[in-house]
């Protein structure tokens, strides 16, 4: 009787369910057929890798002892490469200087490898001049140091720049030579030149005219400032004892009796009797805080280009694993040995299909 009461159109909708649930169910069985398909692809490729390496066992291994046994001799026979770091700090913007002089050095000992002109430039015999392999610098970066640049040019932009000036813009657009500390390499294969070249280094980093006289003329502007700030101390001081003998002498007056010597000092009103050494007191200690940044100064800019760090008195192994033939010749011979026998594989496979 229920069969009867159901409409048509309830039939073609179960029909049709049943359809849709019968397409996901081959869907689902389709992709976990593919998921198994791959996993037992990979099993079969490490089987048959795994079978391959068993039955020729002894060829890898003797590949890989010998690339080991020739990799020591020619390791033992071979240079070790050594480096140092020095670390500058450069003044009057002559960070692009000392770029362009090391780029010159490098090439001389990288690529042209004029051991006689290198020698000439850092007074050294040309024998240890060809022991030189390489001169490098790059900016000593603190992310610190970098904030507060941004921090310092963010305050000078107008607001409008303001708001276009992100963090990540200034960073892109910093170079090399924003920076002041810089860290210099030098790679060669003598291990005790560094401390020899130091000094003479330290003078072919900056040759140049412009940047003597400019050091120069700061060191004489300073040297003037230290004198104008000493003689302003030293009438300071003469004026404190002269407020003070005055206050003593005030002190010894009856109280009321306003007569006697009464000393006015810029904007002191003149109904007090005594000027307030305090304030001189004051001035005095800013004018030695002057002083000792003068003093500073001096020392930091004595030099186009203060080492901050020179070099050890040896250096130390920079080779890379890459350099190391005893364990880059190990992985070459295993690699070739592969090789061949995938060729001798191949070339049975298409012999046997060819017949």
């Amino acid at each position: 009787m229920s069969k009867e009461l159901q409409t048509p159109q309830q039939s073609s909708e179960e029909v049709d369910l049943g359809q849709l649930f019968k397409l996901i169910g081959n869907a689902f069985d389709r992709f976990f057929k593919f998921i198994e398909s791959i996993f037992k692809g990979i099993f079969h490729v490490v089987l048959l890798l795994l079978t391959h390496f068993y039955k020729r066992f002894v060829w890898y291994v003797g590949a890989v002892v010998l690339g080991v046994v020739a990799g020591f001799i020619i390791d033992k026979n071979s240079d070790t490469l050594y480096g140092a770091n020095m670390y500058i700090e450069t003044n009057f913007n002559s960070a692009r200087q000392v770029y362009e002089n090391l780029k010159e050095m490098h090439q001389l000992a990288y690529e042209d490898k004029d051991s006689i002109e290198l020698a000439n430039r850092l007074n050294i015999t040309p024998s240890e001049a060809a022991s030189l392999k390489g001169f490098y610098i790059e900016p000593d970066i603190d992310e610190n140091k970098r904030s507060e640049m941004y921090s310092l040019y963010f305050s000078r932009l107008d607001s409008i720049t303001q708001l276009e000036m992100t963090y990540d813009k200034f960073k892109d657009a910093l170079t090399d030579y924003n920076f002041n500390i810089h860290r210099i390499g030098v790679a060669s294969i003598n291990k005790s030149i560094f401390k020899k070249i130091e000094k003479k280094f330290e003078e072919e980093l900056v040759n140049n005219t412009y940047l003597e006289e400019l050091k120069n003329v700061n060191q004489e502007n300073l040297t003037r400032k230290e004198q104008s700030l000493s003689i302003q101390v030293k009438k300071t001081d003469s004026l404190i004892d002269m407020y003070l003998k005055i206050r003593m002498k005030e002190s010894d007056k009856e109280a009321g009796n306003q007569s006697g010597t009464t000393l006015y000092m810029g904007d002191a009103d003149s109904g007090n009797l005594v000027v307030d050494e305090s304030k001189v007191l004051d001035k005095r200690l800013d004018l030695e805080s002057q002083l000792r940044g003068v003093f500073k100064d001096k020392v930091e800019q004595d030099h186009v280009v203060n080492v901050l760090a020179g070099f050890p008195k040896t250096g130390y192994d920079i080779s890379d694993w890459t350099s190391k033939k005893k364990i880059v010749l190990p992985i070459v011979l295993l690699g070739l040995t592969l090789i061949l026998f995938v060729l001798l594989g191949i070339s049975k496979y298409i012999k046997e299909q060819t017949k």
